[in-house]
C-alpha cells in the first residue's frame, strides 16, 4: 500500500472509487460518473485543497479530500470526503490514511481536523475510535428551496 498526495489526473479513479462506496450501503446514493467527477473536482479547485490517496496495484483503495481553513483558534483542515472501498474496510486503511493526512498537516501548522458525518453508521464509530469528538452545541441545518 502506497500513500500519496492527490493530483488532477487521479480524479477519474477517485470518482470511480467514490461511486463504488457511496452508491452502496449504508448511503445508497445515486451518483453518476459525471456528477461524481464534477463534485470531486470542485474540491480540488478550492484554495487550500489537500487530498491523500491509498493506492495498491495502481488502484485507488481510499482517499481523504478536504481544505485547509484559517480559524481564530488555529488553522484547521475540513474533511469534505473520505472513503475506503467496502471490501478493504476494517483493515487499517482508513486509520493509515488519517495518519498520513496528519503528517501532511503538521507540515502546514494545522492544529485541528473537522468533518461532518451521519449518525449511527460505521463512519461515526470509525471517527470516534480515531479520536474525533462530537461538538454538542453544533447543529447541521438544511432547507429545501426547490420550487
Amino acid at each position: 500500500m502506497e500513500f500519496k498526495l492527490l493530483e488532477m489526473n487521479d480524479l477519474t479513479k477517485c470518482s470511480e472509487t467514490f461511486i463504488e462506496v457511496f452508491n452502496d450501503e449504508p448511503w445508497n446514493d445515486e451518483w453518476t460518473f459525471t456528477k461524481a467527477k464534477k463534485y470531486l473536482l470542485s474540491f480540488y479547485q478550492t484554495p487550500g485543497f489537500l487530498g491523500v490517496l491509498a493506492v495498491e496495484n495502481d488502484e485507488i483503495i481510499g482517499f481523504i479530500l478536504g481544505v485547509k481553513r484559517v480559524w481564530w483558534s488555529g488553522d484547521e483542515f475540513f474533511i469534505n470526503e473520505m472513503c475506503v472501498k467496502t471490501q478493504s474496510q476494517n483493515n487499517g486503511i482508513g486509520k493509515a490514511l488519517l495518519n498520513h493526512l496528519i503528517k501532511e498537516l503538521h507540515n502546514s501548522n494545522i492544529s485541528n481536523i473537522t468533518l461532518l458525518t451521519d449518525r449511527g453508521i460505521p463512519a461515526e464509530e470509525f471517527y470516534k475510535k480515531n479520536g474525533f469528538e462530537e461538538i454538542e452545541r453544533i447543529i447541521f441545518l438544511h432547507k429545501n428551496i426547490q420550487l
